[in-house]
């Protein structure tokens, strides 16, 4: 009987899964492999959780509690442009579920100040002490904002970082940023109209949740991007997310020190003309 070439077999819904575990360990996970090394490092176990979050029961004090709410880096002294309100208006989520895909925008594209608003509002606070829309471990926010803004109507080009209370863009940096060697695909920033860069505060978990803190943040950003990329889908913004970049450059780019605050997620947003 003549076999066919992996590339060539048919493909039907009983076809079984490929599996290339064997690819990605060889002969098994070294021991100094850092992914898994990670992995084990945020694991929780009976026997010592109560050295691994020691800080559950400092986070329970009221006054501490109310003050981790309040997570935000915040720049008054900066230049602010404050947003309009916006909303995508009533939208059925099996719709937004259906339609939601992964769209580069397209050369020429735009964005105007109640777009940014409405990508925004996912991780927008109603007040100091108000609960987000997305879930956070511990309600710690450990996620900051930033927008690279390329071709927004009414907002000049630069970097700005998002006050999640007082619904404002704060300039960093003026001028338009420069992007080059920050993507690996170095035309997602030549046809976006903004890039939305979100970056973890990871002390702001551990505090409470030591090294399994690490994994809330990541799973945070998770919860926020998805957020994103359904407000997008829901008032017709391409958006395409974005795990290829250099971290040390993009970490420059939104002004981060990649230690204290590193980035972990990126997406890039644009109306098409």
């Amino acid at each position: 009987m003549t076999q066919l070439p992996v590339t060539q077999l048919p493909v039907t819904q009983h076809s079984p899964t490929v599996q290339f575990a064997s690819f990605a360990y060889g002969d098994g996970v070294a021991l100094d492999d850092p992914a898994e090394a990670y992995h084990e490092a945020t694991k929780l176990y009976p026997s010592f959780a109560g050295r691994q979050v020691r800080g559950i029961a400092l986070a329970q004090e009221p006054a501490i509690a109310a003050s981790m709410r309040r997570s935000s880096r915040r720049h008054p002294h900066r230049p602010r442009t404050v947003l309009p309100s916006a909303w995508p208006g009533p939208a059925l989520l099996d719709d937004m579920l259906a339609a939601r895909r992964s769209r580069r925008p397209s050369a020429g594209s735009t964005l105007d100040l109640a777009d940014l608003a409405t990508l925004l509002s996912a991780y927008e606070s109603g007040g100091p002490d108000a609960r987000r829309s997305i879930p956070s471990g511990g309600a710690l926010y450990p996620l900051e904002l930033y927008v690279l803004a390329l071709h927004v109507d009414s907002l000049p080009a630069g970097v700005y970082h998002f006050d999640p209370f007082d619904r404002a863009l704060e300039l960093l940096a003026g001028g338009e940023p420069e992007l080059e060697g920050v993507f690996v695909d170095p035309a997602v920033p030549e046809s976006s109209a903004a890039i939305l860069v979100v970056t973890g505060l990871f002390w702001r978990s551990r505090c409470k949740y030591g090294l399994r803190g690490y994994r809330f943040a990541l799973l945070e950003a998770g919860h926020l991007m998805q957020t994103v990329l359904l407000l997008a889908t829901a008032v017709g913004i391409d958006a395409l997310p974005l795990g290829g970049f250099y971290d040390a450059a993009l970490d420059c780019a939104v002004l981060a020190d990649g230690v204290n605050e590193s980035v972990v997620y990126a997406v890039a947003a644009g109306r098409a003309p």
